[in-house]
C-alpha cells in the first residue's frame, strides 16, 4: 500500500520536469525541450496508476497512449511529412477517446437542456476558429492526404466540443467542469499549435500552447478520478443522485 508521502514523492518528479521544461523553452534554447518533454507524461502516469488504479479505465489508457504518441511524433518530425501525418492521426484517435469518455456518461440520460450562455459561446468560438484555421491551412498545404486528415480532425474536434457542452449542461458539477475545460483546452492547444507551426513563431504563443497542452491532460485525469455526486435537472429544478459513471 502506497503512503501519502510516497505519492507526494512520485508527483514531485513530473512537476519538476514540467518546471524545467517551461524554463528551458522560455529562458534557454527551445530545442532543449526534446530531452525533457518525453518524460513528463510517463512519470505522471506512474503516479496516477499507483494513486488511482481502480478508477483508470481502458478508454483512459487509450487516450493517454494516443496523446503521448502525438506528442512524441510532433517532437521528432523535423519536416518529415509521414511522421507529421501519423501524429495527426494519433490526435484524431485521442479526440475519439475523450469523446467516448464523456459520451458514455450521458448516453443513457435524457438531455433536457439546450446549450446556452457561456458554454454555447465557447462552442461557437471553437467552431469559428477551427473553420478559419482549417480553411487557411488547406489553402497553403499541397499535401492532399494531409488535408483529408485535417478535415477529419476538425470534424471530431467539433464533436468533442459538442459533447463537452452537453455534458456540462446536463450535470453542471465539478466533474463536468473538468471535462468541459479539459476538452476545450486540448482543442485550443491544437489551434494555437497550428498557428505557431504555419504562421507565427512567437515565444508567448508557444508557451500558451504548452500550458494548454498539459492543462488539458491534467483536467481529463481529474475528470476520470473525480466522483460524480449529483445530477442537475434544469428542466424541473430538482436534483437526484446520479448513477455511477460508465466509462
Amino acid at each position: 500500500m502506497y503512503t501519502i508521502n510516497t505519492r507526494r514523492s512520485l508527483i514531485f518528479i513530473p512537476i519538476t520536469l514540467l518546471i524545467v521544461y517551461f524554463c528551458a523553452g522560455v529562458f534557454y534554447n527551445p530545442a532543449y525541450v526534446i530531452y525533457i518533454k518525453p518524460f513528463i507524461i510517463p512519470t505522471f502516469i506512474i503516479y496516477a496508476v499507483l494513486s488511482n488504479f481502480e478508477k483508470l479505465t481502458l478508454n483512459y489508457y487509450l487516450y493517454v497512449f494516443f496523446f503521448y504518441l502525438n506528442e512524441i511524433l510532433l517532437l521528432l518530425w523535423e519536416d518529415a511529412i509521414p511522421l507529421y501525418r501519423t501524429a495527426l492521426v494519433a490526435s484524431f484517435f485521442c479526440y475519439l477517446a475523450i469523446i467516448n469518455l464523456g459520451y458514455n456518461s450521458i448516453k443513457t440520460k435524457k438531455l433536457y437542456t439546450i446549450p446556452k450562455g457561456f458554454s454555447l459561446f465557447i462552442l461557437v468560438i471553437n467552431c469559428v476558429f477551427l473553420l478559419a484555421i482549417l480553411y487557411v491551412l488547406m489553402s497553403i498545404i499541397d499535401d492532399n492526404f494531409l488535408n483529408i486528415i485535417l478535415i477529419f480532425n476538425a470534424i471530431v474536434a467539433v464533436f468533442l466540443g459538442v459533447t463537452a457542452v452537453l455534458y456540462l449542461g446536463k450535470f453542471g458539477n465539478k466533474k463536468a467542469y473538468y471535462y468541459f475545460f479539459g476538452a476545450f483546452a486540448l482543442i485550443f492547444n491544437d489551434i494555437f499549435a497550428a498557428i505557431g507551426t504555419y504562421f507565427i513563431e512567437d515565444v508567448v504563443l508557444n508557451t500558451f500552447d504548452r500550458i494548454l497542452h498539459f492543462t488539458s491532460f491534467y483536467l481529463i485525469y481529474r475528470f476520470i478520478i473525480n466522483d460524480k455526486k449529483k445530477v442537475e435537472n434544469l428542466s424541473t429544478g430538482s436534483q437526484s443522485l446520479s448513477e455511477p459513471i460508465i466509462k
